[in-house]
C-alpha cells in the first residue's frame, strides 16, 4: 500500500510540474481559399471562397507546438475568377477539423513569442452544403481527408497571417469512371488574431 501512495504522490508531482510548463493558446481564423477540383475541366484557382473559425495550441517551451483548428470553409471550382454568372463551377460547404504540427522560430525574447512557424498535418472535412452547375451534387462524397502544409508569421504577439496548401486525399465523387479524378485543393491565405 505504501508503494501505491509514492507512485501516486510521484504521478501528482509529476503532471503538476507539467501543467506549469505546459498552455494552450486559443486563436480566432478568418481569410480566403482560392481553389479548384482536379477532374472537373475547369482550371486554375478561379472559386474564392471564405474561410473562418478557430485554433487550439498547445505550446510549450520548445519549438514545436500542436494545434487542433475548427473551421468553416468555402471551396469548389468555376469557370472564370470575375464572371458574375458562370455556367459551370461547384460550390462546397465544410466544416473542416485540421490537426496540424508546427515548428516556430524567431523568438522574440521582448514580448515572448515566436514570429514564424512552418506547419503541416492532416484534415477531416464534412460536406454539409452544396450547390452546383453542370454537375451532379448526388454523386458527392460528404466526407474528405486532406493534408497540409503552411507557413505563418506574427506581426505581433497577437496578430499573424499564414499562407497554407491544401490537398484532397481522395476523390470527392464516388461514381467516376476508373482512371478518372475528381480532387480538390486550394490555397489559403488568413489573418489570425492570439489571445
Amino acid at each position: 500500500m505504501k508503494h501505491l501512495y509514492i507512485i501516486i504522490l510521484s504521478f501528482v508531482v509529476f503532471c503538476s510540474s507539467n501543467i506549469t510548463a505546459q498552455r494552450f493558446k486559443a486563436t480566432a481564423v478568418i481569410g480566403a481559399n482560392a481553389s479548384q477540383i482536379d477532374g472537373d475541366s475547369l482550371y486554375g484557382f478561379n472559386k474564392i471562397g471564405l474561410t473562418v473559425g478557430g485554433r487550439l495550441s498547445y505550446t510549450n517551451e520548445k519549438v514545436w507546438d500542436v494545434a487542433l483548428e475548427m473551421l468553416y470553409s468555402q471551396r469548389g471550382s468555376t469557370d472564370g475568377l470575375f464572371r458574375k454568372e458562370s455556367n459551370k463551377g461547384i460550390d462546397l460547404h465544410y466544416l473542416e477539423i485540421p490537426v496540424l504540427f508546427s515548428i516556430r522560430d524567431w523568438y522574440m525574447e521582448s514580448d515572448k513569442y515566436y514570429k514564424v512557424r512552418a506547419e503541416g498535418g492532416l484534415s477531416y472535412g464534412h460536406l454539409f452544403q452544396t450547390d452546383a452547375t453542370g454537375f451532379n451534387v448526388d454523386d458527392l462524397k460528404k466526407n474528405d481527408v486532406s493534408w497540409i502544409i503552411g507557413a505563418g508569421i506574427n506581426f505581433t504577439k497577437m496578430l499573424g497571417i499564414s499562407l497554407r496548401y491544401t490537398s484532397s486525399f481522395i476523390d470527392l465523387n464516388h461514381k467516376l469512371p476508373e482512371g478518372n479524378t475528381f480532387k480538390s485543393y486550394f490555397l489559403t491565405l488568413r489573418g489570425e488574431v492570439n489571445f
